[in-house]
């Protein structure tokens, strides 16, 4: 906000410095000092006698259209001839004349901002309360809607947490050198707030406030990627670096955790099942995938195979990584459900509920 009201502030004072230098130069003149309407007037004033009394010079005066002055308001110089000045005084107003006066009674006025007239001091004001009124409307406007499209973000955000922090497992892998690889999730931010973020915030009206969010909303989906789910401890079973055989182990005892009379099978003969798993009369087998990079068609392939083998109602894929696209499109045709170890909980408990619907 502060610096949207700066160009404004700096207009207005450009604007009251243009008419301070534009208003004229205030002047005084000594008490007593004689202005007349016509210069010849005021020759002939200076010839009369300083004998006369006071009534026949007032008369004199009067008669010659010349004025004594107070010496109190300022003047404006209109021009100056030999030893003669002519003066306005100052507000001007229209139908007020000049007067003559000796240039050695006029001189500037002390008090220069004076000068400008009242009126353009109110108007001066006046604007500067504009400015300040129109940029505390418009900023705080522009702040409240800031706010509210923070906290609808914020709420999207935590509502596909479990996802977000499923796919950051997925897509963050490691060098040789132990450094992160997050170009993929890098761009698997970007698809949540194309798809979620920026529909939502057009749904609301408050598309033009994502430029300036965006950093603290990336900053946010993250943190929250990056967040132990509550309940959970930090040590449950998986290491990255266990070996494929203890990860079809894990699998097997994730699944026994829910209910499941779950095993894994021995090594080698399996038919593509690394774990079968019995709910009541639901029969699921599971291919485990502990990789570095995404999981390809073969292990679609592998399952659907051990499903027919097994007579199994259900066939999933389960592993650390993430999946090819050629691997999405053939488990979508063949009914394979392709799944991060941490959702196996919440699928065994959706099987079990719908077996039991049925």
């Amino acid at each position: 906000m502060r610096a949207g009201i700066m160009p404004w502030l700096g207009l207005w004072l450009l604007l009251t410095a243009a008419l301070a230098l534009a208003a004229p130069t205030p002047y005084q003149v000594a008490p007593a000092a004689i202005g007349c309407t016509q210069v010849a007037s005021l020759r002939r004033v200076a010839e009369l006698s300083l004998s006369m009394s006071a009534a026949a010079y007032a008369q004199a005066l009067a008669q010659l259209h010349c004025q004594r002055v107070d010496g109190a308001g300022t003047w404006q110089l209109l021009g100056t001839h030999d030893t003669v000045a002519r003066l306005r005084p100052l507000p001007v107003r229209r139908g007020e004349v000049s007067l003559y006066f000796a240039s050695s009674a006029v001189s500037v006025a002390a008090l220069a901002p004076a000068a400008l007239p009242p009126g353009v001091w109110r108007l001066v004001l006046a604007g500067g309360v504009a400015v300040l009124l129109w940029s505390m409307l418009r900023y705080g406007g522009q702040w409240w809607r800031r706010g509210r499209a923070w906290r609808l973000c914020g709420q999207l955000v935590r509502h596909h947490a479990e996802a977000l922090r499923i796919r950051r497992q997925q897509l963050v892998q490691f060098n040789s050198y132990g450094v992160e690889r997050t170009t993929k999730w890098e761009r698997e931010q970007a698809e949540f707030v194309r798809t979620i973020i920026q529909p939502a915030l057009r749904g609301k009206r408050l598309a033009a406030t994502w430029p300036a969010l965006a950093p603290r909303v990336l900053a946010l989906i993250d943190q929250v990627a990056r967040q132990v789910p509550a309940g959970t401890r930090a040590a449950d079973g998986f290491s990255p670096d266990m070996d494929p055989i203890a990860y079809e182990r894990y699998c097997a005892a994730r699944l026994r955790a829910c209910g499941w009379d779950a095993h894994a099978t021995p090594p080698g003969g399996d038919q593509g099942a690394d774990v079968i798993a019995v709910h009541g009369h639901v029969r699921l087998v599971v291919q485990c995938k502990l990789y570095r990079n995404a999981v390809g068609n073969e292990a679609v392939q592998q399952i659907a195979a051990a499903r027919l083998h097994y007579h199994a109602d259900v066939a999933a894929v389960v592993s650390n990584a993430d999946y090819t696209i050629p691997a999405r499109q053939l488990a979508r045709s063949n009914n394979v459900f392709l799944l991060h170890h941490d959702e196996l909980p919440a699928f065994a408990a959706r099987l079990a509920r719908a077996r039991k619907k049925a």
